[in-house]
């Protein structure tokens, strides 16, 4: 028997990557974002129900819930920003992946994202400043003035 007669899933690459524990919890808490969208859309909730069709729909409804203004920004149900929509694709095709062995396909879904992406980020302020948190930019030092002739500062 060849080396190559395994099947394909042993052999991904992302099945053998170790995942670190805060990855692992964003994850969990991407997924259930999405399984909160699947049961409110009567869908199975289930992470080998994730299909290439269904990501690109949870994609286009989080994409439209910031041109909805009935649709509240709950803690329970948060508007995800460009940002953590693209994380939650990930995370999605993780948990696809790790149940049923096969990653739904997720170049229409990261496309989508793309194209909302350019426009979000010319109407909406950046994040850290929405959350009153400092910019994450480091300041640039201050250059001392020059000294005059004398050794006192003008």
């Amino acid at each position: 028997m060849s080396r190559f007669s395994r099947s394909e899933t042993e052999l991904r690459p992302s099945m053998l990557r170790r995942y670190s524990d805060k990855t692992l919890s964003c994850y969990r808490a991407r997924l259930a974002h999405y399984q909160h969208w699947c049961h409110v859309r009567g869908y199975q909730t289930g992470t080998n129900a994730i299909t290439t069709t269904k990501l690109l729909e949870y994609v286009d409804d989080q994409i439209t819930r910031w041109d909805d203004t009935h649709d509240q920004d709950t803690d329970a149900y948060p508007k995800y920003r460009p940002d953590t929509i693209r994380q939650t694709i990930n995370a999605l095709v993780f948990w696809a992946e790790r149940s049923t062995g096969q990653a739904p396909d997720d170049r229409a879904a990261k496309q989508a994202l793309r194209r909302f992406t350019d426009t979000f980020n010319r109407t909406h302020p950046p994040a850290w400043r929405v959350a009153g948190r400092r910019s994450p930019r480091p300041q640039r030092a201050t250059i001392p003035r020059p000294l005059g002739d004398g050794g006192e500062r003008p």
